[in-house]
């Protein structure tokens, strides 16, 4: 679900529902968590990071803490890459750890409907089986194709 939460706005929007929805458990609850964390952390360093590499903002600013002298903060813009990176990564190292949890939450799925019903499923709860394990193994398939970029990076 990397894209469908792209953005700062979005980012918040999502925490807030994580925390007024409830999770199948609590161990998705804190991944998604961390992974929303994560996202507040990399949307403004990227911004600022974008921003600086084409000189729209200053490469100098004041700091908070020496707002009451004159020595102006100037972080590198190598290091506002490289934190944005990193955050990045743990994003992409978290969804792998929230897709070992939606394996299984998929597996019970599975067992549960033939335990109830044996063999004979129909043909919709078939579909929709499918259409979740379908679903599974495409982000298994998106997020091994970003771990080489984050790694990279």
């Amino acid at each position: 679900m990397i894209w469908s939460r792209a953005g700062l706005l979005p980012t918040i929007q999502w925490l807030i529902s994580l925390e007024r929805n409830s999770q199948p458990t609590r161990k998705l609850l804190m991944i998604e968590r961390l992974q929303g964390w994560s996202m507040l952390a990399y949307y403004p360093l990227e911004h600022i990071y974008y921003l600086r590499s084409h000189g729209i903002i200053p490469s100098t600013f004041p700091a908070f803490t020496t707002l009451f002298s004159a020595k102006p903060f100037s972080p590198s813009l190598n290091a506002i890459g490289m934190w944005s990176s990193r955050f990045w990564a743990l994003y992409v190292v978290l969804q792998f750890a929230h897709l070992v949890e939606d394996h299984g939450l998929l597996k019970a799925r599975e067992r549960n409907m033939l335990k109830g019903k044996g063999t004979n499923l129909d043909e919709t709860e078939k579909d929709d089986l499918k259409q979740s394990w379908d679903a599974y193994w495409n982000e298994v398939v998106v997020n091994v194709g970003y771990l080489p970029l984050t790694v990279h990076w």
